[in-house]
């Protein structure tokens, strides 16, 4: 099994020496060359990757796993939230399984391979898919106090939480404070999740306005993060999702009524993918690697949580039907995508050997 050469653990911290750092980069451009391409023709996914690739000069996925590794030590607890409210013109409390899945599975790669408390959060009403998703993903799921106190370390237990954050404005910013001072997490990671623009208003890539109260401010939990130094990741795929004030330039010239879509908040690291859940997938995956753990790839069973998260109620988001896909994609596809993920974060770490 393949372990970082001379990694350096300082008080539970990651140090990668360079000549490690230059195998994960070369692995991160295959991640990004497999999950952010614009497989499905949708037509914005090369323009969003190349602005935020074109300032950061390395591999988005990878970039976010390095960066989780020199921060996260046994026992951080990291936020991830997540849930587009879908159909939301007829229903409340509907969403899809582009961003759940997504969550469930860095919920699970990142506890294995860190020995971290993933807790998702997601708006109250949304929260029933949020504990599908990490039973499916094979965590036990807990409330927030029993979470936070699963790796006293040993003994420790494999538990997530699922928590509420507010869809009201006026409340937003005290219980961000709140929430960020009693679970004092490491890092905050959002995927497929509604953007607020520069009037803070929500829309869909259309431009067709989300209705505010079916979204949980969840920017605000950013901003506030930043503020106080914690690290902050956004995983995206139209342009429309939080975080993709990165790439705000590239929305605002290529996405038709980009300046009204636009989002404003920006993260640390965004990470751009043709499909959200594809993202999460290939930053999994570079998870693996940083921890010098591939294994803990093979163990996330993409198919499984959709298919929970499909018998729970959550919809296609390209399709709308309740049907066992990710925007679009079948099982097929997705298992297709995560052999070669692991096909190579498995060559990458063990080498490549001719005999």
């Amino acid at each position: 099994m393949y372990q970082l050469t001379d990694a350096i653990c300082y008080k539970g911290l990651m140090q990668i020496n360079m000549e490690d750092m230059k195998k994960l980069w070369r692995l991160g451009g295959v991640v990004d060359a497999l999950t952010a391409k614009d497989y499905t023709a949708r037509g914005i996914s090369h323009e969003l990757y190349d602005q935020v690739y074109g300032e950061r000069k390395k591999p988005l996925a990878m970039e976010a796993a390095v960066s989780m590794g020199q921060r996260l030590k046994p026992g951080s607890r990291v936020l991830i939230f997540t849930g587009w409210p879908s159909r939301s013109w007829l229903i409340k409390g509907l969403t899809e399984t582009d961003g759940p899945v997504g969550a469930a599975i860095l919920a699970r790669a990142l506890e294995e391979a860190f020995d971290i408390i993933p807790i998702i959060v997601m708006e109250e009403r949304l929260c029933e898919f949020g504990a599908v998703g990490l039973r499916a993903a094979g965590l036990i799921v807990s409330d927030l106090e029993t979470a936070l106190q699963s790796k006293p370390g040993p003994p420790k237990a494999s538990v997530g939480a699922v928590i509420r954050f507010t869809s009201d404005a006026n409340q937003a910013q005290k219980e961000a404070e709140a929430l960020l001072d009693h679970v004092k997490p490491d890092a905050l990671i959002s995927i497929e999740l509604p953007g607020a623009n520069r009037d803070g208003t929500y829309h869909n890539v259309t431009a067709r306005e989300v209705p505010t109260e079916l979204v949980m401010k969840a920017d605000y939990c950013m901003r506030e993060a930043a503020a106080r130094g914690i690290l902050t990741i956004g995983i995206g795929d139209g342009g429309n999702e939080l975080g993709m004030g990165n790439a705000s330039e590239a929305i605002r010239k290529y996405l038709k009524e980009g300046d009204v879509i636009a989002p404003v908040t920006q993260v640390d690291c965004l990470v751009v993918s043709c499909i959200s859940n594809w993202g999460a997938l290939g930053m999994a995956a570079c998870v693996a690697a940083v921890a010098g753990k591939p294994d803990v790839f093979d163990h996330i069973d993409i198919m499984r949580i959709t298919d929970a998260l499909v018998n729970a109620g959550a919809i296609d988001g390209l399709t709308a039907y309740v049907d066992p896909k990710n925007d679009g994609t079948s099982h097929e596809v997705n298992r297709g995508l995560t052999a070669m993920l692991s096909m190579s974060l498995h060559m990458h770490m063990n080498g490549w050997k001719k005999m």
